[in-house]
């Protein structure tokens, strides 16, 4: 048994992230194993639920089980400190397309939050762990029967049922007694450790479950079919960017968007820069004019970018859907979205064929 005595660590970790400031990451954070995992890249993923993609099955068969496949250890691993890999935090969050995107429903999945909750843990009952005790507690926390991995093992069902509490706390505490490190623990100690892992494994249960529920059966009604406001959802990633940036100018950031690319929100003229199967079917329009629309429709939309902050964008469907822009009209609406994406600061866009190819 360890003899020295340990301050709660319900109440360090409480105070640790009090500490978080908007930029996530403690105020001491160079003396934390938080600060030293590698730099996250922010992921938003948009699906378009306006009918022009079946967004249900992109969620069930795609989406989902690509986030699932990074849920198994997604608080990433510090730097420098002797383990086997470096391995970055996972930050992922869903959006929809429809009618008014900006007020859309947003479903984060992971959060840097999490690891920065994780890590404060891991730092209290390892004292600031030297590389031989950080492993070992790496090991009974996410080695192939640790506490985490074990729990982890709902995110990859069909259907996923949150655990209790209490019954998760219980099964955790277990796989601490076949712990290299955990076992020698005090009982407190573990019992703080459980709360904190099963806290984590809870939460982001929960947020899978409001996901699944809500694209089983996605609905967007809009007056006269105009449910597919795709630049008001690329304008919420914006603020969501800056965010982002201005807590850290370093941070990257990755949009992944599955949607026709065809513009149709309420109350849109027909001569509006926004309206893209317009200009695009319009037998006038060249590729040089549908750029300078698309230019044009950010700017006037108020679609920026930070300037200097890696940021790519992907994109998934474009001019395919129930109604397809005609393929020989289809190099008009990637000059349309060229020109939009050059105005809002956006140097790297292309188009994939799979949502698992996007912010890969």
């Amino acid at each position: 048994m360890l003899q020295k005595r340990r301050v709660s660590i319900a109440l360090v970790s409480a105070m640790t992230l009090g500490l978080l400031g908007f930029s996530g990451a403690p105020a001491n954070a160079e003396h934390t194993l938080f600060h030293l995992l590698p730099s996250v890249e922010r992921n938003i993923f948009i699906l378009d639920i306006s009918g022009s993609t079946n967004s249900a099955q992109l969620w069930k068969n795609t989406l989902r089980p690509s986030l699932i496949r990074k849920l198994a250890q997604p608080f990433g691993l510090p730097t420098g400190k002797g383990l086997d890999q470096n391995l970055a935090p996972v930050d992922v969050a869903i959006r929809v397309i429809n009618a008014q995107s900006i007020d859309a429903p947003v479903f984060p999945i992971v959060q840097l939050e999490d690891a920065a909750k994780m890590w404060g843990v891991i730092d209290d009952i390892g004292q600031r762990p030297t590389k031989g005790r950080l492993k070992l507690i790496v090991g009974d926390f996410f080695g192939g029967n640790g506490a985490f991995t074990r729990q982890a093992t709902i995110f990859t069902k069909p259907k996923i049922t949150p655990p209790t509490s209490i019954g998760c706390q219980s099964e955790v505490m277990k796989s601490f007694q076949t712990g290299q490190f955990m076992n020698d623990l005090d009982q407190v100690s573990k019992s703080a450790s459980a709360k904190v892992i099963c806290g984590l494994i809870i939460g982001i249960a929960n947020r899978i479950q409001i996901a699944d529920t809500f694209f089983a059966n996605p609905n967007c009604v809009a007056v006269k079919n105009s449910c597919s406001d795709i630049v008001g959802a690329i304008l919420n990633t914006t603020y969501a960017a800056s965010d982002v940036f201005n807590r850290n100018p370093n941070a990257k950031f990755c949009v992944a968007i599955a949607s026709d690319m065809l513009n149709n929100q309420p109350g849109m003229s027909v001569k509006s820069s926004l309206n893209t199967r317009k200009i695009v079917l319009d037998e006038k329009t060249t590729s040089d004019f549908a750029y300078s629309k698309g230019r044009q429709a950010a700017e006037e939309s108020g679609v920026k970018f930070p300037p200097k902050m890696s940021i790519r964008v992907f994109v998934l469907g474009q001019g395919t859907g129930p109604n397809p822009v005609p393929l020989d009209r289809n190099f008009v609406l990637t000059s349309y979205w060229k020109g939009f994406w050059d105005a809002a600061g956006i140097s790297s866009s292309n188009q994939v064929r799979s949502l698992d190819q996007a912010c890969s």
